[in-house]
């Protein structure tokens, strides 16, 4: 039988932690700039009279909203991926 440690210490973040806000910061990253700029495709496509405005929606809504959608899953799974609890450093995990 052990003893339990008198000099217990917070436990740090260990690596998957910082990867998941990296990942986490990227995708936000991503998210904004692709979500404007695809913004201001499609406001300037609804805002124009012409002929190619349908057009220019499409085209925001496939440039700027494809990436976009790739950022808000990276932020998903960074937050699922930062929340996962490291593996038991006991030898009698499975008694």
């Amino acid at each position: 039988m052990q003893e339990p440690s008198s000099s217990a210490s917070a436990p740090t973040p260990g690596t998957y932690a910082v990867w998941a806000i990296v990942v986490m910061v990227l995708g936000w990253l991503i998210a904004i700039a692709t979500g404007l700029c695809g913004g201001a495709f499609i406001i300037s496509g609804i805002a124009d009279g012409s002929a190619y405005s349908s057009a220019v929606i499409m085209a925001g809504l496939i440039l700027g909203g494809v990436p976009c959608l790739v950022g808000v899953g990276m932020i998903l799974a960074a937050r699922k991926w930062g929340r996962r609890k490291p593996p038991s450093a006991s030898p009698d995990v499975f008694t």
